[in-house]
């Protein structure tokens, strides 16, 4: 048995930090220093502005004119500029955070398309919606982390400047206490800390929660968006059935989840709200109390009062970050444990030890030795001691439903790692696989037609002969016609639509799994003819029901057999 895979859940360190050592490095470091350089700008201009609004009010107060007209016109140009910066910072912060995001998308959807890696998170079951994770994710966590960055240097720099000026102006508070005399140097920077502390705990009490709150809101918001996306791809099999109650249901379900996660977010967020501003609210006057005793005891002017409580304010504000942050915070590690999900999964699938190996075979054959077949959970499906097929040959392969028929071609595409033994094929593009329902992309049919490859490498001819020779001729004059093909075609088009990719791609093993399952008897039977006769020595290997088919092949393997 085989398929398994030890991976480990990668850190938040080891989601964001690469784009920070790739080769975006410079220009993401010259950016950050640039917002960073406006941040400390900005400190350094509140700081100054807070020191001449002191002056400002005792030359106000004094009533001395001459003093006054300087001072006044420097804080409003101060002023002006120091609101200024912050434009400034917002418009290169958004494009560092379009330089990272574009990086990480590139990043995640290279591992997400390579070797199929799509194809084995859906078949294992180990991740949902890995489309929305690389869509609304990574642009929200990428966003959220640069505001906390940003924020957080911010939040240091102001802390550790704010702290010196408020000690510097207001001093020590002196009191006295049964007879002792107590001196407290730096009281005010000390009650702040306190003060923001407390309010970090209030916080975290009532908001634990929201992490899991967060994270979840992703998800539910990722199924009901499928479960559209399902009644609008599928609009015409749900109307036959008659299913719009059914679908309605569904969609009605998934929105409730949308609904009580909303309201269990908005119940805790205003929790946490209301705790933090009552807790505000209360203590309102704590610094004009705290600095009162200084201008009581006339130790500090009215002017330098006002400017110890604006210093008082501005370290308040800067600490008060922490608490305020909290609810982002939690959003933010919300996204970033999604995409670590994300990545376990991709890394998952990588390290995926099967015991089928898939060799290069030197000539134009299939050979599979010893090859057997297990369902996930390890149930045998089927088991081929020796199996060879030679160049030109037709094979059909038969057995009961469930035998493995379609488990075997997933095999051999190496789609399929629940196994063991060995598969012999020749790499590159010479193998065609054809799915019952096949996958035509929207956009020009002409693109459509000639997908995995670009329309560029067939001509409008070669096109309209392939749609014309496998029953399309209605189609034959629609290559530039730009339709959801998926949709607009019915089952037996799509399959005949199919089938005209292989008479253009002329691969040299053909690899078809009911893939005419939808056609009637005598169009089956029209394009198996032109097939054979257009491509006389590819292989050709079939996985059918039909027992009209036989005629078409030289070989039968029957899985029925060989459990």
């Amino acid at each position: 048995m085989s398929g398994h895979s030890i991976a480990k859940r990668p850190s938040i360190s080891q989601v964001l930090l690469p784009f920070w050592f790739s080769s975006e490095k410079w220009l993401a470091l010259g950016l950050l220093s640039v917002i960073l350089t406006i941040t400390f700008a900005g400190t350094l201009g509140a700081v100054t502005l807070n020191e001449y609004q002191g002056k400002l009010t005792d030359a106000l107060v004094a009533l001395d004119w001459e003093a006054l007209k300087p001072l006044f016109l420097f804080s409003l140009l101060l002023g002006v500029v120091t609101g200024v910066l912050p434009s400034g910072s917002t418009i290169i912060s958004g494009y560092l955070e379009l330089r990272w995001r574009t990086w990480m998308t590139h990043v995640h959807l290279d591992k997400w398309t390579c070797n199929a890696h799509y194809f084995a998170l859906e078949r294992d079951g180990l991740i949902s919606n890995a489309d929305q994770r690389i869509a609304e994710d990574i642009r929200q966590a990428v966003e959220i982390t640069i505001n906390l960055l940003t924020s957080s240097t911010y939040v240091v720099v102001s802390t550790i400047t704010y702290s010196i000026v408020l000690w510097n102006l207001a001093g020590a508070l002196e009191f006295e206490v049964f007879n002792h005399q107590f001196s407290i140097t730096g009281y005010m920077v000390y009650a702040v800390f306190i003060y923001q502390f407390l309010q970090l705990l209030i916080s975290h009490w009532l908001g634990k929660n929201l992490i899991g709150l967060n994270m979840h809101k992703q998800t539910v918001e990722a199924d009901f968006r499928h479960q559209g996306m399902q009644l609008r791809e599928y609009a015409e099999q749900i109307a036959f059935y008659g299913g719009e109650e059914r679908e309605k249901r569904s969609l009605v379900e998934r929105f409730a989840r949308i609904r009580a996660n909303t309201i269990r977010i908005l119940t805790r967020t205003f929790s946490v709200t209301l705790g933090q501003t009552f807790y505000a609210s209360s203590l309102t006057l704590l610094p004009t109390l705290l600095a009162l005793p200084l201008l009581l005891t006339s130790k500090i002017s009215y002017g330098q009062m006002v400017s110890i409580i604006g210093a008082y304010h501005m370290l308040s504000n800067t600490v008060a970050f922490f608490p305020q942050a909290y609810i982002n915070f939690t959003q933010w590690l919300g996204l970033t444990n999604r995409l670590r999900d994300l990545q376990w999964a991709i890394n998952k699938v990588e390290q995926q030890q099967t015991e089928i190996s898939h060799l290069n075979s030197l000539g134009p054959y299939l050979h599979c030795e010893a090859l057997s077949l297990f369902t996930p959970k390890g149930k045998a499906l089927a088991r081929l001691d020796s199996w060879t097929v030679e160049k030109g040959e037709r094979w059909l392969i038969k057995g009961r439903s469930g035998s493995g028929k379609s488990t075997l071609l997933r095999a051999l595409a190496g789609l399929w790692p629940y196994g063991a033994g060995q598969i012999c094929l020749p790499h590159g593009r010479q193998s065609l696989f054809l799915p019952q329902k096949s996958y035509i992309p929207t956009g020009l049919l002409k693109d459509a037609l000639c997908y995995p490859h670009t329309s560029s490498d067939f001509t409008d001819d070669q096109c309209r002969k392939a749609l014309i020779d496998c029953c399309l001729p209605a189609l034959s004059d629609s290559l530039t016609v730009r339709e959801r093909w998926q949709q607009t075609l019915s089952g037996g088009e799509q399959q005949r639509l199919a089938m005209a990719r292989v008479l253009l791609q002329r691969p040299s093993f053909i690899f078809l799994d009911e893939a005419t399952s939808a056609l009637d008897p005598e169009t089956e039977h029209s394009i198996y003819t032109t097939l054979i006769e257009q491509l006389p020595d590819s292989t050709l290997i079939s996985v059918a029901h039909r027992e009209s088919l036989a005629r078409f092949h030289s070989h039968t393997l029957d899985l029925t057999l060989s459990q």
